[in-house]
């Protein structure tokens, strides 16, 4: 976000981003969950951000639902080495 520039690594294309610059990376992924990094404010460390979604049909497909995010959770930090 502080270029303003939404970079595909897939594609290899940029396109311009319409907000304001900030000191932050986010990372797209396949099955539409994010991954964003900003270093701390106040300490020396980066904070990591996950965010991931699922479409959720039912009452009863709640609590699989939540496991199925954490996995997902899970295994984006496993693949970060975190």
């Amino acid at each position: 976000y502080e270029s303003r520039m939404d970079r595909d690594l897939v594609k290899g294309t940029n396109t311009p981003i319409a907000l304001p610059a900030s000191n932050v990376l986010q990372f797209l992924l396949e099955d539409g969950s994010k991954v964003s990094a900003r270093p701390s404010g106040t300490e020396p460390k980066i904070k990591f951000y996950f965010s991931v979604k699922g479409v959720l049909r039912s009452r009863d497909e709640l609590h699989p639902m939540e496991e199925e995010m954490d996995r997902r959770i899970r295994r984006i930090t496993a693949d970060l080495g975190l």
